[in-house]
């Protein structure tokens, strides 16, 4: 994947986190392991989008104004480079799954993945791609995106979800 490519596909997926996610709290609803109902509360804001690009922003330019940029097709080549370890590529290619995240959930669970630089508490989405949770205050935040099948990084089985809820945050 070059440059140009990731510009389309983060321009691309930017207009659906706004339109989707951005400025909105998703509660997912679920069955846990022992078959009981329990929630996820998550708060999506204009800063989280960078994390899910995989991208390294260029000195000075902010998390906002990476999202910014790429909201109003602006965002150029040698505003962003790839991490080394070649995650940019993967996540950049299941990233418009997590963009409609709110409506193509199924499960959830803790994280236990191999994954040791990974920090993040739970996971979420399908068996395509995941999104990673952190806690923060009372609710959670997405911190990753992960080209991984669910089943495979948390504990057996992992919570059903059964109904999703959204309301702004602002």
């Amino acid at each position: 994947m070059n440059k140009s490519e990731a510009i389309s596909i983060i321009s691309k997926c930017a207009k659906s986190y706004k339109k989707n996610l951005d400025g909105n709290q998703i509660v997912f609803v679920y069955r846990d392991e022992n078959n009981h109902s329990s929630y996820t509360e998550v708060k999506f804001c204009s800063y989280n989008f960078l994390h899910f690009t995989g991208v390294n922003p260029r000195k000075g330019l902010s998390a906002n104004d990476f999202y910014r940029y790429a909201l109003n097709n602006r965002l150029s080549e040698r505003d962003f480079s790839f991490k080394n370890n070649h995650t940019t590529e993967l996540k950049l290619k299941v990233l418009d799954t997590i963009m409609c995240i709110d409506t193509r959930a199924r499960m959830i669970g803790n994280y236990t993945g191999p994954h040791l630089e990974l920090y993040t508490k739970k996971v979420t989405n399908t068996t395509t791609a995941c999104l990673g949770l952190i806690e923060k205050g009372d609710c959670y935040i997405p911190n990753s995106v992960l080209s991984e099948d669910i089943r495979s990084i948390v504990p057996k089985p992992p919570g059903k979800i059964y109904a999703i809820y959204y309301s702004s945050i602002y």
